[in-house]
């Protein structure tokens, strides 16, 4: 899940994750323009904060190995 540096503060700390990238509306252009335009504006108004955001989404786990666990005990849960 993306939790967006300038919406999610409150739903990344509900998820116990941080802040993660920049998200958008809709697959058009003015959406991925958006998103595109504040990442390039925190990398030159705020680069040490671009540069642990980086940081953040490196260290994040973004495998499947986690929610194919979920899925497995769900199987099992609703085999009882």
């Amino acid at each position: 899940t993306v939790f967006d540096v300038d919406h999610d503060q409150a739903k990344a700390d509900w998820e116990g994750m941080a802040c993660n990238g920049f998200q958008f509306d809709g697959a058009d252009f003015e959406g991925m323009d958006y998103a595109l335009n504040r990442a390039i504006d925190m990398w030159y108004d705020n680069n040490a904060g671009f540069r642990e955001l980086q940081k953040t989404c490196c260290s994040q786990d973004w495998s499947w190995n986690r929610p194919a666990l979920d899925y497995l005990e769900l199987y099992h849960a609703a085999m009882k």
